[in-house]
């Protein structure tokens, strides 16, 4: 899990960039995916996607949709404030976002780091002149504490799951800690380098709960502090001007806005009409008809606010309606093929998205390497053909051998869809009553859809609608964000949109969406609760695989199986980002597109003086003229 938590983070294949002490290795200053050859940068030398002369100043307000209720980031109740994992915390290694680099890391608390030979232990070296933000040193002390901070029961789950293998942490003296891991698994010391480091002598107060006592509280190493904040209205970090990790050369040309501000919107109408209004500076626009009907107007036209297609390369991953299997009537793959195909994507791109979108066929789109083509061939025919006999037809179903992935129905006319789900329900036993809705054994084929924006509703009610004329009742509920995040935790839902983002390098982060012990861990990201034996035991293997080939076709036999067994009505995806903001800040020639690109703005964009002065004169001119 990157240090955004809006993207996963995987690793196929790591190779050590120094051996351990024992082995009178020198220490060095990152890790690669690919070994020494793809380590893109040198000790000292800024990302390319940074402009090291980049002046410091101005603000930057962005929004935020949905109140957040607590500052700190690793808790398992409540919602946390946006920036604050990344921008106010720091982990002990930096992720590189270029595109040509699937996956490094560079010093980020840590100076150097020592890899043993086996891969089964680690050494950081900590920066001896490393702070957090009330001046108190980071030590090793620091490290053990945050791993051992793990086991707390208010320590959100999904972060149990992702550092499990990390068997103990050990502090060897003040500025050095080692690692030792339970598991040969590739990907353990890159995910190590993830783990958000609390100071010490804050959050191990004794008598305090890290759940509760720490919501209106955040100290931790990063580049800025929090300045104000309002729970449910807005927030604003300031620029901590004696930060100690400024002169890092990876921190060079990043972090330049003296203050970032969210305003914290419940309605997005409201939301977009005060971006209009110039309450708030850059948007991601995440609904179609907004970007094909909105933002064009006269503000675009004299270029006080620009609307930009920001092209990207990143792997798709899966959204969609996502069914709760804790709920008896999902258990049923019947049920779920038919709830899946009643879906008219063809209609709702054509009537409601403009045809901006590109159906999901599978849980690895948008990426040739990743995602299965055709009928499994090979190895990954071999794997599914093994977990078939081992776990039984339940488990891996015969379509996954006999048809490739693809969104249920999709391709098909839409009335043949209706007539095949119609089919699948009469099959598995569901009559229809008097008024129109079916039944089995007493218990009525109804289920709610949890939603906590409205800008979904327009695109749940025809799905309603097809559902309602097979026999299913649906009832929308929307909410308001806090309660929706609580719904979550604890599963409380029949439907839900879910989205299921990947990286270049699935691995740990697969356990908390799909494995069977994630099923029934609160906060868990496993929302249908799959528990699918044949699913684990690839996923083991994904995530202790030895050559990228072991990776890329356990990856595949596991979406294989994931899409045959209908437990998420697929969605959509679009390869670029659509974003406006008014003209007063300036970037870098090249956007690191692995990252969404208001993550780009906030830590290597800058204030541009001249642009903004431009900017507020002709808006003043303007106003005068109306």
């Amino acid at each position: 899990m990157k240090k955004h938590l809006l993207i996963s983070l995987a690793l196929a294949f790591l190779w050590a960039l120094a051996s351990s002490p024992s082995h009178s290795a020198e220490a060095a200053y990152g890790l690669s995916l690919y070994g020494p050859s793809g380590l893109k940068y040198q000790p000292g030398q800024p990302y390319v996607y940074a402009n090291p002369q980049a002046p410091k100043g101005g603000r930057l307000v962005l929004s935020d949709f949905g109140a957040f209720t607590k500052l700190n980031p690793a808790s398992l109740k409540g919602v946390p404030a946006p920036g604050i994992a990344g921008l106010v915390f720091q982990t002990p290694m930096d992720s590189s976002a270029d595109d040509d680099e699937p996956f490094s890391q560079y010093g980020n608390l840590v100076e150097k780091v020592e890899l043993a030979d086996d891969r089964m232990s680690m050494i950081y070296h900590i920066y001896k002149n490393a702070r957090f933000s009330d001046g108190h040193p980071i030590t090793a002390d620091d490290f053990v504490f945050s791993f051992d901070l793990l086991q707390d029961p208010e320590y959100h789950p999904i972060y149990k799951q992702y550092f499990k293998d990390i068997k103990t942490v050990e502090k060897l003296d003040s500025h050095r800690v080692r690692y030792t891991f339970s598991i040969y698994n590739q990907e353990l010391p890159l995910i190590t380098g993830q783990m958000t480091i609390f100071p010490k002598h804050v959050y191990g107060q004794n008598g305090k709960k890290f759940g509760a006592d720490f919501d209106a509280l955040a100290v931790g190493s990063g580049p800025y502090t929090v300045e104000k904040y309002a729970f449910g209205k807005y927030i604003t970090l300031k620029r901590n001007p004696n930060w100690w990790g400024k002169d890092i050369g990876i921190n060079r040309g990043r972090y330049n806005f003296d203050r970032i501000t969210w305003k914290i919107f419940l309605d997005p109408v409201a939301q977009r009409e005060a971006f209009k209004g110039g309450e708030y500076d850059a948007h991601m626009v995440n609904s179609s008809r907004d970007w094909a009907l909105d933002f064009q107007g006269d503000f675009v036209k004299k270029g006080y606010y620009l609307r930009e297609k920001v092209p990207h390369n990143r792997i798709a991953g899966m959204q969609g309606f996502a069914m709760n299997m804790r709920n008896p009537i999902f258990q049923s793959r019947k049920v779920r093929a038919a709830i899946a195909m009643t879906y008219n994507f063809d209609w709702s791109n054509k009537n409601l998205f403009y045809n901006q979108y590109t159906r999901n066929d599978c849980y690895f789109d948008n990426n040739p390497e990743m995602k299965a083509q055709g009928l499994p061939q090979g190895e990954v025919l071999k794997m599914l053909t093994n977990l078939r006999q081992k776990h039984g037809k339940e488990y891996v179903p015969k379509t996954v051998f006999t048809k490739p992935v693809g969104a249920p129905g999709q391709g098909t006319p839409f009335e043949n869809n209706l007539a095949l789900a119609n089919k699948l329900l009469d099959s598995a036993g569901w009559k229809r009553g008097s008024d129109g809705i079916r039944s089995k054994n007493g218990q009525r084929l109804a289920f709610d859809l949890l939603l906590a924006s409205p800008a979904f509703q327009r695109i749940t009610e025809p799905y309603k609608n097809n559902l309602k004329s097979i026999g299913v009742e649906v009832k929308i509920r929307l909410v308001q964000i806090a309660q929706y995040e609580e719904q979550l935790r604890k599963f409380k839902f029949g439907m839900i949109v879910a989205s299921y983002p990947q990286s270049r390098s699935p691995g740990n982060e697969q356990r908390y969406m799909w494995s069977s012990d994630a099923a029934d861990q609160p906060g868990s990201r496993n929302y249908a609760g799959i528990k699918n034996p044949a699913i684990d035991e690839l996923i083991e293997v994904i995530v202790q695989a030895k050559t990228r080939n072991e990776l890329v076709n356990a990856v595949q036999a596991m979406d294989r199986i994931l899409t045959h067994q209908f437990y998420v009505v697929p969605h959509w995806y679009i390869n670029f980002d659509r974003l406006v903001h008014w003209n007063k800040f300036s970037h870098p020639a090249i956007n690191p597109s692995q990252a969404a690109i208001l993550n780009n703005i906030i830590e290597w964009w800058w204030w541009d003086e001249a642009k903004a002065r431009k900017l507020k004169k002709a808006r003043a001119a303007n106003i005068a003229m109306n």
